[in-house]
């Protein structure tokens, strides 16, 4: 028989062999023994301060514990008997510890949202165990988009990028074409990139800036307009001369015999 891992009793006598856990409640590390043996004291003295959640996916499903189980195993530690949880009371031995401190979820509520939600803020992790949480969330739905799942975990974008192909180089999690966003519709996994556009565009900055010129035009500047050479500027031009030769000709006519 396999033995509780929390304090030590035969599994049979835990409230793990009669409550099943749900995946999403193992997404945060577990707290050591001598921690569980303070929170099992507290709750004892001062009573839950958060419930113990189930969530139940439809009536003919059984409920799964979802948050909550440091807690269970931190009274089982701390009485020494098996914890008994029911909606919504929880009992240890002869302990009766609350009436109304465990919820039932059901399918419209997403357990990896609610946990994390739960614990994000009450627990201190360290940046290696935050991309694990993100990995075990890609491995859990990777049809989700980084911006939701680091929406979800506080954290950036391109952490969860970084993550996923991390884990899609190693085969921990396949390649999807499509990913679906917050809103439950389907998504490229990438942009398209616009190839044509981006050279097109490249190239006549390339041009602005250095000053050259586009593919196909000619290598050499137009000719400018040429000057036509002129004869008749100047005392001696050909039509210069001309007009002198004329105004002699017609003084010569004039003048008295």
């Amino acid at each position: 028989m396999s033995s509780n891992r929390a304090n030590g009793t035969p599994a049979s006598s835990s409230w793990r062999s009669t409550l099943s856990i749900h995946p999403a409640a193992e997404l945060f590390p577990r707290m050591s023994p001598d921690e569980l043996r303070v929170l099992g004291e507290d709750i004892i003295k001062n009573g839950l301060t958060s419930p113990v959640v189930l969530w139940q996916p439809d009536s003919k499903s059984p409920a799964r514990l979802l948050d909550g189980i440091s807690r269970l195993d931190a009274i089982e530690i701390a009485t020494g008997s098996p914890v008994i949880v029911g909606a919504p009371s929880i009992m240890a031995g002869q302990h009766f510890l609350d009436c109304d401190k465990v919820i039932v979820l059901d399918k419209s509520v997403d357990p990896y949202a609610y946990v994390i939600s739960a614990n994000i803020h009450r627990r201190h992790l360290t940046a290696e165990q935050k991309r694990e949480l993100i990995a075990k969330l890609i491995k859990a739905a990777p049809e989700k988009s980084d911006r939701q799942i680091a929406e979800t975990v506080k954290a950036s974008p391109t952490t969860v990028g970084t993550v996923r192909a991390e884990m899609e180089t190693k085969g921990d999690v396949s390649k999807l074409d499509t990913r679906r966003d917050s809103k439950g519709r389907k998504q490229p996994a990438k942009k398209p990139q616009r190839a044509a556009a981006n050279a097109t565009g490249a190239e006549k900055t390339s041009n602005k800036n250095n000053g050259a010129k586009p593919s196909g035009a000619a290598n050499t500047a137009p000719a400018l307009p040429t000057t036509p050479a002129r004869n008749d500027i100047g005392s001696a031009s050909t039509s210069e001369a001309e007009r002198l030769r004329a105004q002699r000709r017609t003084r010569k006519r004039k003048a008295p015999p």
